[in-house]
């Protein structure tokens, strides 16, 4: 089984994980069991395809399954931002952590099809 602990990008993944489940305590509770419950699964989801792509021998169909998971965290984290459930300062600090961690997923994307 290979190792993933190392890989900044799990790093960075699991980082946006807790902070968005901390983030999620302090929101209604009408939306933490429908549109936050969904964010919190995907992101939980994001990390299983990182485990998934580091062992897999082709590493692109994990790989982009991830940056779709990452276009649908986009998405719903929009709707709680325009329906006011979550702050400027957190949506635009979650984003940015969406937007490196896809630039990531992408670059692994790009050497594992050259290689």
């Amino acid at each position: 089984m290979a190792r993933y602990s190392h890989l900044l990008i799990y790093k960075s993944v699991y980082d946006l994980n807790l902070y968005f489940f901390q983030l999620a305590r302090g929101l209604p509770k009408d939306f933490r069991y429908t549109l936050v419950k969904d964010i919190e699964d995907l992101l939980l989801k994001l990390i299983d395809q990182i485990v998934a792509a580091n062992n897999n021998s082709d590493k692109t169909i994990e790989l982009r399954k991830g940056l779709i998971i990452i276009e649908r965290i986009k998405i719903k984290t929009r709707l709680l931002h325009d329906l006011k459930i979550i702050k400027i300062k957190n949506y635009e600090y979650f984003f940015e952590q969406l937007v490196e961690i896809s630039k990531q997923f992408e670059k692994w994307l790009k050497w594992s099809t050259e290689h």
